[in-house]
């Protein structure tokens, strides 16, 4: 099985860090509308007052973005964009509902987008409508299904938000199949570190493919070799940014198991430099180890070890 998708911490951050280009993406009509050169503002200590955390959850972002309109009206734009990773019948009912919360509170007309980010073909909804003994109203709102895009557009113009939603989908494709996510991934990071991109979006975009296409230690370190020799073959600048990110941020944000797989992984790489093929067979032992200091450790000693016999009498049993 692969690791958990951290769908939710992925698309939160590509909202904050690609808005222009996600809308340009998702909604150019409403991209269009908005003056980019003006500076704009995530209210996220107001969205919060206005959806309770009962009513937050996982595979769901909501955000609330204030931007400056392009046609020159003094008032700003409120945009709510909500992005839906599974299927979720409430959603229209939940829009409507937000809706209404927002206009209470800022006394202003939101412009409502969701995307539907599932892998429901059919699921489709656009609408909330209600009509009790002639009273009634229908809200609709725009909607953008991650795979409906066309991504070649994108890419050729090196929107990032392009590859992140490359690695969405394939993370949705790969759900159990280890092995074949791990080949996607290797295709996808490949393909985005010879881009062109600048060094520092690429390291923005590595981390959100790391987050979804997260893959069981094992896989990880099978991945992280086939780039290493991805790179000697084509002498590849930008190869060291993924160890990097992986050393410094771990899978999730830093977490102690995204920091000992950097270390397993960056030793392993050191054997198989070190001593050649025969370093494979240490490829377990150094998987098992779950001591930071310790491959630390190992990782300083092996610059100094005569041969392969004597590192692995300096292992742990």
């Amino acid at each position: 099985m692969n690791e958990p998708v951290q769908y939710d911490a992925a698309w939160k951050l590509t909202l904050e860090q690609f808005l222009p280009d996600f809308l340009s993406l998702a909604f150019p009509d409403i991209a269009a509308s908005i003056d980019w050169s003006a500076p704009f503002t995530f209210l996220d200590t107001e969205l919060q007052e206005i959806v309770p955390d009962s009513e937050s959850g996982l595979l769901r972002v909501d955000k609330l973005i204030e931007l400056q309109r392009r046609d020159g009206l003094p008032e700003l734009l409120l945009i709510h964009a909500e992005i839906q990773a599974q299927r979720d019948d409430d959603l229209p009912q939940r829009m409507f509902r937000y809706f209404c919360r927002i206009m209470d509170r800022f006394k202003r007309f939101p412009v409502s987008v969701a995307v539907l980010a599932d892998p429901v073909p059919n699921w489709r909804p656009s609408r909330f409508s209600s009509d009790e003994l002639g009273c009634g109203v229908e809200f609709r709102f725009p909607v953008c299904k991650l795979s409906d895009l066309d991504l070649e557009p994108g890419l050729a113009m090196g929107n990032p938000v392009a590859r992140v939603i490359q690695a969405h989908r394939l993370a949705q494709s790969t759900g159990g199949k280890p092995s074949e996510r791990r080949k996607g991934k290797f295709g996808l990071v490949r393909d985005l570190l010879t881009s062109g991109m600048p060094d520092r979006e690429i390291r923005k975009v590595l981390r959100l493919m790391h987050w979804l296409l997260a893959l069981p230690p094992a896989e990880e370190l099978t991945f992280r070799q086939d780039l290493g020799r991805l790179g000697k073959e084509m002498r590849m600048p930008n190869l060291s940014t993924y160890d990097r990110l992986v050393w410094e941020e771990g899978r999730v944000e830093g977490r102690q198991e995204g920091r000992l797989l950097g270390l397993q992984s960056t030793l392993g790489e050191q054997v198989v430099h070190r001593f050649g093929p025969e370093g494979f067979l240490l490829r377990e032992r150094i998987e098992s180890i779950q001591d930071e200091a310790k491959l630390r450790s190992l990782a300083r000693t092996i610059v100094s070890t005569t041969s392969l016999e004597d590192f692995s009498q300096q292992m742990p049993r």
